[in-house]
């Protein structure tokens, strides 16, 4: 019977009113900072999930946002692509 009331109770958890809660965008990371200095990114891997994570970043972003995280876009491309140069 104690399991049956713990599992009753359990639904019931947390604020009952939005006093103090802060609104957050469910099951969605945060955002990336545009401020990301490309050349210390070095490896390949990482200049293509960085460049990825800032696609994504774009894709969402709004208009006061989308000049600097596509010049970061572009760093990192042109990275991605000096890179891959100097490796071959």
């Amino acid at each position: 019977m104690a399991a049956g009331s713990s599992r009753i109770t359990s639904l019931h958890r947390g604020a009952t009113s939005g006093q103090g809660a802060k609104s957050r965008r469910e099951g969605l990371a945060p955002s990336p900072s545009p401020e990301v200095r490309v050349p210390a990114i070095d490896s390949l891997e990482e200049i293509c999930g960085w460049s990825g994570t800032f696609r994504e970043r774009l894709r969402v972003a709004r208009v006061e946002e989308y000049p600097p995280i596509a010049a970061v876009v572009e760093q990192l491309e042109a990275r991605y692509a000096t890179r891959r140069a100097e490796l071959s």
